[in-house]
């Protein structure tokens, strides 16, 4: 019997890497998201600490406060810039699922052809072993008469 060959098997190992490489783009923009989150709470925290570590003495100078509204709105800005670097980053996330669903869509239609192509050449292999057991059968009843 001859050995099983599917002809599209570099392309399956090819569609496979894709998928593979796809998903770690997705992975990628993921860990970026929330690092983008992690770096907006950390400021929020961070303003809420010196606005409270400010109103918490008991004499506040004027110029102090000056200072802290101006600090909250530098930070106002940055989390506004880190929003919306977020919501850029959840558009190239969704972008980036849907690349990853067509690449594995690509790669499982290669896979079920190899496990059909698979499936036939077990029954072939079947089929002609059948066929030999069957020929020796005959072979050795013509032979004892």
């Amino acid at each position: 019997m001859k050995r099983f060959h599917f002809p599209l098997e570099r392309v399956r190992r090819w569609r496979s890497e894709q998928a593979n490489l796809e998903e770690l783009k997705l992975q990628q923009l993921r860990a970026e998201s929330a690092r983008l989150a992690g770096a907006k709470r950390e400021i929020e925290a961070e303003a809420a600490e010196s606005a409270q570590r400010v109103l918490a003495q008991p004499a506040i100078d004027p110029l102090e406060l000056t200072s802290l509204e101006s600090y909250r709105q530098h930070l106002r800005r940055r989390i506004f810039e880190l929003d919306n670097r977020q919501r850029q980053c959840e558009a190239k996330v969704a972008e980036q699922r849907q690349r990853v669903m067509e690449a594995r869509r690509q790669f499982e239609l290669l896979d079920r052809l190899h496990s059909k192509a698979w499936l036939e050449w077990v029954a072939e292999g079947n089929k002609e072993q059948e066929q030999i057991a069957a020929e020796l059968f005959l072979a050795k009843t013509v032979r004892c008469r």
